[in-house]
């Protein structure tokens, strides 16, 4: 399952844990290996995948990145970015937590 690829890289974070420990991660590199659950492309010049990896209550756990690299849902993929919180980009797009700016490596 996906939750255990991603305990597999020792220095990877699966989505619930990069979720729970936001403060701590925030301004801060990341490595999570999930699904893309979903995909938008370029929106406001950015690629907005949505990602879990069946962690967090019911394996609903989902983390927002943007990347100038494109996926598709159902894409195992490899994100790498930073970890930010409280961004607003304006127009609606309001985020506790966000990863920005993530290489995006299908597998």
């Amino acid at each position: 399952d996906v939750e255990a690829l991603a305990a597999a890289d020792l220095d990877g974070k699966t989505v619930a844990e990069t979720i729970a420990a936001k403060a701590d991660l925030s301004g801060k590199p990341v490595k999570i290996r999930a699904k893309v659950v979903k995909f938008s492309a370029n929106i406001m010049g950015k690629n907005w995948l949505h990602i879990r990896d069946g962690s967090g209550e019911k394996g609903m756990a989902d983390l927002t990145v943007t990347s100038s690299i494109p996926a598709k849902v159902g894409d195992l993929v490899l994100i790498e970015g930073t970890v930010i919180t409280n961004k607003d980009f304006g127009a609606g797009y309001k985020y506790d937590i966000i990863v920005e700016d993530a290489k995006v490596t299908v597998e």
